[in-house]
């Protein structure tokens, strides 16, 4: 014997709810900035390896232009979406 699914016809209203959160451009360049470093600091890491260990294949090359590039993009949709908050 099946027991019927019943869905709620909206969600639950959380009106007691309040998170307030202070965020400001300065803060969220800020995080942007602390993001940055350590995405270079990782991507210094991984280049090092990709070279110091003869990861030369033309499967690799590729990987790293896909990586710069979809790197590049986010960085500047972050940018953007910061500038215009």
């Amino acid at each position: 014997m099946e027991i019927p699914i019943v869905l709620p016809a909206s969600l639950p209203s959380f009106s007691t709810l309040h998170i307030s959160i202070l965020v400001s451009k300065p803060i969220l360049i800020g995080v942007l900035s602390v993001f940055f470093i350590l995405y270079s600091i990782v991507s210094g890491v991984l280049l090092y390896h990709w070279s110091a260990y003869g990861m030369r294949s033309p499967g690799i090359v590729v990987a790293e232009s896909f990586f710069f590039f979809i790197s590049i993009v986010l960085f500047v949709f972050a940018g953007l979406s910061i500038y215009y908050y």
